[in-house]
């Protein structure tokens, strides 16, 4: 036995020399693709070390006072702290593998490996010193304190990493997601859907932790999508990706949100097929959507009024209000514990005057009454003024004509009124003198002439008179032009054609990097030839409208192609390929999980190139990515080496990109290498990542990645 615990305490130590070996050589270390799969038994282990450590601690303070002295106790703790040391190690171990892969948020990995690490070392030391900080009670105690609040501290960070920061109170937060705005305000991305990605999605997809390459902070990035494609298609049956992952089953491996984590609800399921159903647009207005339609009704319920009145009248009965409630009537609480209800009423085939009588049953709660479209007349709103305590009325679209506003002089209390498409003139809204406390009036669609109205709003300068959109006087803005071409890199020549949908717009262009006006700028008549690289910018112009945004498009030429390409240092795993892939002029976008790039990050691109015969060449093309956030930087340098004998090559030219100073959007970009004309029948390209990343950057310290999809040789 005794022989069997030495050699797991000498395992022990040599496990700690090879963490503390791999920290200090991190930045050098490539992981081959085995070892990771050893690094992903990390999550498997870490739960050894844990409980084991806790345990000792546990009874090293509430029992040894009690069992000091006893050899079988002694025995069994002294076992209990050497497994916890060694399986400690073991984690740490592989642990660090595994966050040598992409994805992970630096300074929280940063925090989880040195508390990690530090577990470790405490273990063993621990063990190694444990009879001497035994032999004194207050030591031994505040030994087993300190080792409890590290391993806390290092499995939190642990979790934060693999579930997102508020993986504890996730749950706690639902609340939050209330958003007090009113109807009228609301946006259904940013007050309905953007609550529910936070809360069960951005914290584990987001700038510093983007697991399987999905980061969500951003429209930009919600629509860009992971390593596995876009979010939603709606030429699928099943939306796309994301409601597809959604609705597999909780234990599938694949399945969103992972189990351990809140669950979505089927109310937020809901919310979230149905926006992408409406087009997945981030700018709809729940004002826009039909009465009767899910989201609204939805919103109606979920969304909370900015500020909710203190009523003095008593709040109906839960079993009156679920009564009221009807195929084509909708009744609810303003807010929540809140007395005042809302009604809503859809589809008007169902419609008849008696529903409204229904509602004298709560005449009193009744707060908001949404008769849009229904097919009431001037008599019926003899029922709608007894409704006592009514603050918004909605009668947009109904029969009601002038005579039925003095019914409405008994709502002593109402603040909103909707007369859009209705008959309503300007000669019957002279009776709101008598509405003492009416704030606006919608008279979209009405007789009320823009004079009229002017008029109006003199006379009534308490009561907002909104009259809707005139759009005869709006100057709209030409959409960009379209630059053809999926080929970005061509051979010979390659015609230029750029059009546009709408009949009458000029497009004026330029090839030399400047600014196109609407004057000066070249015409494009048709299309025409480009021979050589060409960085063509192009906007629309009409007599009438405001000029399009710029467009701007880089065509590439490539004179030689490579018989070989060989790699003299190997991608990074994760995004490698053949060597083809730098002169299949087949170019990639800004979405690199997509396979189309090849990527750098510990090592050089170093990569020798053959020709078939003597090329005479001046300069040499690199097609790149530039992304920021995501570490993918300009290369510190690229060097062009070239000659007729492999092992006997010069230096033909260098450059040395400028670096961003700061966070900006992706975007794909070229580095070219000019020199003085040179015969080569090899090539050498090396290119050195930049191996720290600058002290502005989130990953300050951390390497850079260099990503290239083509080599154009001219």
């Amino acid at each position: 036995m005794q022989r069997l615990k030495n050699s797991l305490f000498n395992l022990s130590i040599l496990l700690n020399c090879l963490l503390v070996f791999l920290l200090i050589f991190e930045a050098s270390i490539s992981i081959p693709m085995w070892l990771q799969v050893a690094g992903r038994m990390h999550p498997m282990l870490l739960h050894f070390p844990l409980v084991l450590m806790v345990l000792y601690a546990v009874i090293l303070i509430c029992f040894y006072a009690k069992y000091r002295g006893d050899e079988d106790f002694t025995s069994f703790i002294d076992a209990l702290l050497l497994a916890a040391a060694l399986t400690a190690a073991l984690t740490a171990v592989i642990g660090l593998l595994l966050s040598k892969e992409a994805g992970y948020d630096p300074a929280s990995l940063a925090w989880h490996k040195w508390s990690g690490t530090a577990v470790s070392i405490l273990a063993l030391l621990w063990y190694i010193f444990r009879k001497a900080l035994h032999s004194k009670k207050l030591l031994a105690l505040s030994v087993a304190v300190i080792a409890v609040g590290l391993v806390t501290f290092a499995g939190h960070q642990g979790a934060s990493i693999t579930h997102g920061d508020d993986f504890l109170t996730g749950p706690l937060r639902l609340e939050d997601r209330l958003i007090a705005i009113d109807l009228a305000d609301a946006e259904v991305y940013t007050h309905m859907v953007k609550p529910i990605l936070q809360a069960k999605c951005i914290g584990c997809h987001n700038n510093t932790k983007a697991k399987g390459g999905l980061v969500m902070d951003t429209e930009a990035q919600l629509l860009k999508g992971g390593k596995s494609g876009v979010l939603w298609d709606l030429s699928e049956p099943d939306l796309g990706l994301m409601l597809r992952r959604v609705h597999l089953p909780v234990e599938d491996k694949k399945h969103m949100p992972p189990v351990g984590k809140t669950q979505l609800t089927p109310l937020e399921i809901t919310i979230l097929s149905q926006w992408i159903k409406k087009g997945a647009d981030f700018n709809l207005r729940v004002a826009k959507l039909e009465s009767k339609d899910t989201l609204y009704t939805i919103a109606a319920n979920l969304l909370r009024p900015k500020e909710t009145e203190s009523y003095s009248f008593e709040s109906a009965a839960e079993s009156t209000i679920r009564q009221l409630n009807t195929a084509n009537r909708v009744v609810l609480r303003e807010a929540a514990n809140s007395p005042g209800l809302v009604v809503n009423f859809f589809h008007s085939r169902l419609f008849k005057p008696e529903q409204l009588r229904d509602l004298l049953a709560v005449k009193e709660q009744i707060v908001s009454l949404d008769l849009a479209k229904m097919p009431i007349k001037d008599v019926d709103l003899n029922l709608v003024s007894e409704l006592e305590n009514l603050r918004m009325l909605n009668l947009n679209f109904t029969n009601i004509t002038g005579l039925g506003l003095a019914e409405l002089k008994k709502l002593k209390y109402l603040k909103t009124l909707a007369l859009s498409g209705t008959a309503i003139t300007a000669r019957d809204l002279q009776q709101l003198k008598g509405f003492a406390k009416l704030k606006k009036v919608f008279l979209w669609s009405t007789p009320v002439s823009g004079t009229e109205l002017a008029q109006l709003k003199q006379q009534f300068k308490a009561i907002h008179l909104e009259s809707g959109f005139k759009g005869d006087s709006i100057v709209l803005k030409l959409a960009e032009p379209i630059i053809e071409g999926e080929e970005a890199v061509f051979r010979g020549s390659m015609p230029l054609v750029i059009k546009h949908y709408i009949n009458g717009v000029k497009i004026r262009y330029t090839t030399d990097g400047s600014e196109p006006d609407s004057v000066h700028s070249l015409l494009y008549k048709g299309p025409e030839v480009m021979t050589g690289k060409t960085f063509v910018k192009a906007k629309a112009y009409k007599p009438g409208w405001i000029s399009s945004n710029l467009v701007q498009k880089n065509f590439y030429t490539s004179k030689y192609v490579p018989d070989t390409a060989v790699f003299m240092m190997p991608p990074e795993p994760g995004y490698s390929g053949k060597s083809k892939m730098l002169h299949d002029f087949v170019t990639g976008n800004t979405n690199f999980r997509l396979g189309n790039w090849l990527a750098w990050r510990f090592t050089k691109m170093d990569v020798l190139m053959k020709f078939g015969k003597p090329a005479l060449v001046q300069n040499v093309t690199l097609s790149g990515l530039i992304d920021v956030g995501s570490y993918i930087m300009p290369p510190k340098d690229i060097e062009i080496w070239g000659g007729n004998d492999e092992n006997q090559l010069k230096l033909l030219g260098r450059v040395s990109p400028e670096q961003p100073t700061m966070v900006k959007a992706p975007f794909l970009t070229a580095f070219e290498v000019k020199f003085s004309p040179a015969t080569v029948k090899f090539m050498r390209i090396k290119v050195t990542p930049v191996f720290s990343l600058p002290s502005w950057h989130p990953g300050k310290g951390d390497k850079a990645w260099v990503f290239f999809d083509e080599v154009m040789v001219n």
